[in-house]
């Protein structure tokens, strides 16, 4: 009992020091472990891309992907796609598998910026 009480003292002291030390540098540790995106796959095919961006664009806004948009250009299915899997990853918090892929490198480009 002693035992248990020590450790939970000393782990609850380590956090409150921890905090108290540079709280800046936790709340940037956390945004950082939030900082995720959703991109094609490799293996989706262009008719699997094609049916997706057909049915979410017609729930999701992709003024962005269509012409004069910030990310039309380039105008590929793989890049409109990638745009729209990851407003469909913020909007349900799912990356489809075999359509898309979580990363942590952030895709955005020029004037498209991925949110």
């Amino acid at each position: 009992m002693k035992l248990s009480l020590f450790i939970v003292s000393f782990h609850l002291g380590l956090l409150i020091s921890c905090i108290a030390g540079d709280s800046n540098n936790v709340v940037d540790v956390i945004k950082d472990q939030q900082k995720n995106w959703c991109v094609v796959t490799v293996s989706a095919t262009n008719a699997q891309l094609q049916a997706f961006l057909d049915s979410t664009c017609n729930q999701l806004d992709c003024k962005a992907i269509r012409p004069g948009g910030s990310c039309y250009d380039p105008n590929t299915l793989q890049n409109h796609a990638s745009y729209v899997l990851n407003l469909y990853y913020r909007a349900k918090g799912v990356c489809i598998s075999g359509l898309g892929t979580p990363s942590v490198n952030d895709p955005s480009f020029g004037s498209c910026r991925y949110t």
